[in-house]
């Protein structure tokens, strides 16, 4: 198992470019270093900011054929996603190790975490799209309950969890009808990269997943205020959470769902009965895990 990690670690992508429908311009190359090492493993070119609203178009463009492909397809789609990744999760490994410096340890939970992310939005998929829901009512009167997708979706995930919270946000939006673009942390680009590229290789359609690497607040200025942009999945600082909440607040009209999950550390409460030794760990376990 470690052979074949460190043989992925050998062969690894050292390039990380956006990937959306069109023949996009793109900036000078950055360089990508592994924060534990400091040694450079490998570049990655930020979209021209120019180009954003053509990326939000193609998305925009793609969701009415998505969304009228049904939901055991899109299931169908994530769960080979879910079994192609689980079959190279070495590759991912190595990447989680080279680019975000994580440990093995943790970069095996975190593909783990992936794939069960993949597989637990496509049950629900199955299940909330399958049939509308008889809901109770006065005698006479019948009430139902259904979902529907909402349009383009604008994820933006960090750099500490950059393949389970990617992947979380990704497949959540995809699984319900809606069409992506996904904003990754710049410094693991390469991750989420090779994601999107094994995604479409077990046919999900390219314009209904638009990968976008480019810096945060370019991101922010373009596309948030554009109306185009029907919800929005986050996971970073308070911050930055709470300005995307403002700037979608000052859209008007209808409200956007914000799904943010904010803050760093968080306290922990510890009675009586617990063993100290047992604090200790868990303590130094939850506060350095991803440092």
């Amino acid at each position: 198992f470690l052979k074949k990690i460190e043989s992925s670690r050998k062969n690894l992508r050292e390039a990380a470019i956006p990937l959306v429908g069109f023949e996009c311009q793109i900036e000078p190359p950055k360089a990508v270093y592994n924060p534990y090492t400091a040694r450079q493993v490998g570049v990655y070119y930020p979209l021209n900011p120019a180009e954003l609203p053509k990326a939000l178009q193609a998305t925009k463009k793609a969701w009415p054929s998505w969304r009228k492909t049904s939901a055991c397809e899109r299931a169908k789609i994530l769960e080979d996603f879910a079994d192609k990744l689980d079959q190279e999760r070495e590759r991912f490994i190595a990447l989680l190790v080279d680019e975000a410096g994580k440990t093995v340890e943790d970069a095996l939970e975190e593909v783990r975490e992936a794939i069960d992310f993949a597989r637990y939005y496509a049950a629900n998929a199955r299940t909330l799209f399958s049939s509308e829901q008889i809901l109770s009512g006065p005698t006479g009167e019948q009430n139902t309950l259904s979902w529907r997708p909402r349009g383009v979706v604008l994820c933006i995930s960090p750099w500490n969890f950059p393949l389970a919270i990617f992947l979380g946000q990704v497949v959540a939006a995809l699984a319900t009808g809606n069409t992506v673009v996904a904003k990754p942390a710049e410094q693991t680009s390469m991750i989420a990269l090779r994601a999107v590229q094994m995604m479409r290789s077990v046919g999900l359609p390219d314009n209904a997943l638009q990968l976008v690497i480019a810096k945060g607040p370019d991101v922010g200025n373009v596309l948030l205020p554009d109306e185009r942009i029907k919800a929005v999945i986050f996971t970073g600082s308070t911050q930055t959470g709470t300005l995307i909440s403002k700037t979608l607040a000052q859209r008007g009209g209808e409200q956007v769902p914000l799904i943010a999950e904010t803050g760093g550390q968080n306290c922990m409460i510890v009675d009586s009965t617990a063993l100290p030794e047992q604090v200790v760990d868990d303590v130094i376990h939850s506060g350095f895990q991803s440092a």
